[in-house]
């Protein structure tokens, strides 16, 4: 459970109460995150203390708190109104839902504006607990820590763009060396040549030198989404997407023409977009960067990060959430851990901690289509996998455990329908990996009917020129022609001689 969790309040008919004690709050099943930026308000709930991809509500709504502060360096009164209208709608949800963990946090709007109070005050009596108001150091902390939950190895700078300021933190593989904030953004109503000065003032911004640069917040994703609009590219899928810094300048140049060229911008950007790109040009100019790689991370990742998970789920959050997943979805309690004991001989075609780790990760997934039609099993689960709402994987990663998974269900057949993705991203070496991968699963599935005591009658063996398959007493009356079919199949993907030893019982484990 969360050590925060004692010192938020209560929900309670619209009142404060505060726990008594750590022992008197129930473990966290649903929380929720309610993240008031100078833009938008978002209430987040989750599941399963966070870890479960798929959240239970995700609502934003544009609220706009932080407009004209830079002219008036107030909150008005209106975009008052109309953000403590949403803080009561989702106060109403939270009630619903029985959320018994909530963080709420504000950022940029309320930090800044001289009457945050009148804001903060009636929203915390409305939610009945206090509103975490970050410091920029707090904001720069929460959106890395968010980025490396699910890009551990993150070397670069991060740059969250919001509406009333920009947090940069500069990453050594995952760890934050330094941090700053600069209190303008995509509302802001500044010039590109004081956003310039800003960031050379910055000493260590350009002395860094920096390759790659990851774009936190809607305007980031504003760019990833231009981006597709204008190349042909496979996945439409935003986080983790990579543009050289030639093609996001170009960008920048057409979003502030005199006629700009918004094409493939949401229409909900397009007002802010000019200024936005800017900065992004100006930072871009100072850093010196060579590529952005399009972020799908939030400040939300990183409360859950720090407040939620414990050091496993964050030291390989794909891992922890596959683990979730197979939790959810398996049809026998233990057969994805029992299936990567029997794969990891097949390590060997590519002995690399990366590969092993996939190996983990698909046999986790391996059920996720189990009870769709035979015809469609295939497809759709490459498609889940292809769209799974996560941001711990690359694209790279996607389409690999989408080719492992179709063949888990398709094996080798060539008339079942399959996701065009599929052949994307992956030179030829990788994708013969996943398809070995999947065609073992399938196997491994098939021949014990999916049960864990029957996985551990079998054993794989691998050589430079044989697979072998030996199979305990208890299982032999399993394997029939049909088998042997599915395991020379295997053996062929994995470029060896199929050979099958039936041992006494326990002789194969």
């Amino acid at each position: 459970m969360s050590s925060a969790t004692s010192k938020l309040a209560r929900i309670e008919d619209g009142k404060r109460s505060y726990p008594q004690s750590l022992d008197a709050v129930p473990p966290s099943d649903r929380i929720a995150v309610i993240d008031i930026g100078s833009n938008s308000a978002r209430l987040v709930i989750y599941g399963k203390n966070g870890r479960y991809p798929t959240p239970l509500f995700d609502e934003r709504s544009n609220c706009q708190l932080g407009a004209r502060l830079d002219q008036t360096g107030h909150l008005v009164q209106d975009r008052i109104d109309a953000t403590l209208e949403t803080i009561t709608r989702f106060a109403a949800i939270i009630r619903a839902m029985q959320v018994t963990a909530c963080y709420p946090i504000a950022t940029a709007a309320v930090r800044r504006a001289k009457n945050g109070a009148d804001f903060y005050r009636p929203a915390e009596d409305i939610l009945g607990m206090p509103i975490q108001i970050l410091s920029q150091q707090d904001e720069a902390n929460y959106v890395s820590r968010g980025l490396t939950l699910n890009i551990p190895d993150a070397d670069g700078l991060v740059a969250d763009l919001g509406g009333g300021s920009i947090e940069i933190v500069l990453l050594d593989k995952g760890v934050a060396t330094h941090g700053i904030s600069h209190n303008f953004g995509h509302l802001s109503d500044v010039d590109e040549a004081d956003v310039l000065k800003a960031f050379q003032n910055t000493d260590w911004l350009a002395a860094c030198k920096a390759k790659r640069l990851y774009g936190v917040g809607g305007s980031f994703r504003a760019f990833g989404a231009a981006f597709f609009h204008r190349v042909s590219y496979p996945l439409a899928v935003l986080h983790g997407t990579k543009i050289k810094a030639d093609f996001v300048r170009g960008m920048c140049d057409e979003f502030t023409s005199v006629t700009p060229n918004l094409d493939g911008v949401p229409i909900s950007r397009r007002n802010s977009m000019p200024i936005a790109a800017k900065i992004v040009r100006a930072l871009l100019q100072e850093s010196g960067v060579e590529q952005l790689v399009v972020s799908g991370t939030s400040i939300r990742d990183g409360v859950i990060a720090i407040n939620e998970l414990n050091d496993a789920q964050r030291a390989d959050f794909l891992l922890a959430i596959s683990q979730e997943i197979a939790e959810a979805s398996n049809r026998f309690a233990g057969v994805s851990e029992a299936l990567n004991l029997l794969l990891q001989p097949l390590v060997q075609i590519n002995p690399t901690a990366a590969f092993s780790r996939l190996v983990e990760v698909a046999c986790n997934l391996v059920e996720i289509c189990w009870q769709e039609h035979s015809d469609m099993r295939g497809d759709l689960a490459a498609r889940r996998i292809l769209g799974l709402p996560v941001n711990c994987m690359t694209h790279k990663e996607r389409v690999w455990l989408g080719v492992a998974l179709y063949h888990r269900y398709v094996g080798t057949k060539q008339n079942k329908p399959r996701p065009a993705e599929l052949e994307s991203l992956l030179g030829e070496r990788h994708r013969a990996q996943a398809i070995t991968v999947g065609l073992a699963l399938r196997f491994a599935l098939i021949f014990t009917a999916g049960t864990k005591n029957y996985l551990q009658d079998i054993r794989l063996e691998l050589d430079d020129s044989m697979i072998t398959l030996h199979v305990n007493k208890a299982a032999r009356p399993l394997f029939d022609a049909a088998c042997a079919r599915r395991f020379n199949a295997l053996a062929e993907s994995a470029g060896r001689q199929p050979q099958v030893v039936f041992c006494e019982d326990h002789d194969a484990a």
